[in-house]
């Protein structure tokens, strides 16, 4: 009785955890087997993995999620380096760093057209510098086949995450090991390397984390600055499950099951890296 008195407070959430998370996933997981002709089979996910389509679409996905997280983190650092110390302007170097996070991502991806299409800000100022000849002189850096807008879009949207998150563990930390390490003769390389990178990694690698698996499968942004060429996973999703053909809601849920089996093996893979690594640095 007295356990069931323990449990029952946490009742609500597991009903909500169960409506809102399992039973869709339930749903998901079995309408993938579910064969044109009704019976349960694997066809669907052999046609999809069979298909040029998804395969593209993944690698295409896995690119620009890897690329602009990386990116993300590189700018993350360098901010969070820059505004660990006390400086004028510091509050509105905070506050131009913060400002992304207010800003929805489909708010983010019409910014980004307005900036980088050919007929935006940029083009107009490149030709009235005569930098170029005209909206043919730019480069295409959105609704292109490599996803350069995607990236630029994401980094911009997403480094605050982490630069955040590596500024607090950083305000938070001594300086006295840097100190004595400066005071020996290391360089500030070495310091980074040595003594200030594995002080942030645990911030990094859960940041980093959540960044990945956000670009990954956002929708909103690939939806306006992708191209037709092109398609990201989370768009050919979209495209297949709303499909008038009653046979591709099933090829979509293959889809879905093995593009989060691909992600959830990629994260585990890398909290697996990341946390050897901080065993061997003894953290």
């Amino acid at each position: 009785m007295k356990r069931f008195t323990a449990v029952l407070p946490f009742l609500p959430l597991v009903v909500l955890m169960a409506t809102a998370y399992v039973w869709p996933v339930g749903t998901v997981v079995r309408g993938s087997f579910i064969e044109a002709d009704g019976t349960a089979g694997i066809g669907n996910y052999r046609q999809i993995l069979e298909s040029y389509y998804f395969r593209d679409a993944l690698f295409f996905s896995l690119r620009t999620s890897f690329l602009s997280t990386f990116i993300a983190m590189a700018l993350a650092l360098v901010m969070a380096l820059a505004l660990r110390d006390t400086f004028p302007g510091k509050r509105l170097a905070l506050f131009m760093s913060q400002y992304n996070l207010s800003v929805p991502r489909l708010a983010a991806a019409m910014i980004m057209v307005l900036l980088l299409s050919p007929t935006g800000f940029l083009s107009s100022a490149a030709y009235s510098l005569g930098l170029t000849d005209g909206v043919a002189g730019f480069p295409w850096l959105v609704y292109d086949a490599k996803g350069i807008g995607l990236v630029i879009t994401f980094v911009w949207k997403f480094f605050p995450y982490i630069g955040l998150s590596v500024l607090g563990i950083l305000q938070s930390a001594s300086r006295e090991l840097e100190e004595q390490a400066a005071t020996l003769g290391v360089g500030p390389w070495r310091r980074f390397f040595h003594v200030v990178l594995p002080t942030v990694i645990p911030a990094v690698t859960v940041s980093t984390i959540l960044v990945f698996a956000a670009s990954f499968g956002d929708y909103e942004a690939p939806a306006i600055l992708g191209s037709a060429q092109r398609r990201s996973i989370s768009v050919m999703l979209y495209l297949k499950y709303v499909d008038p053909d009653m046979k591709n809601p099933p090829e979509a849920f293959a889809m879905m099951v093995l593009s989060s089996l691909v992600l959830m093996v990629l994260i585990l893979g890398y909290r697996w890296l990341t946390a050897g690594g901080a065993r061997k640095r003894g953290l």
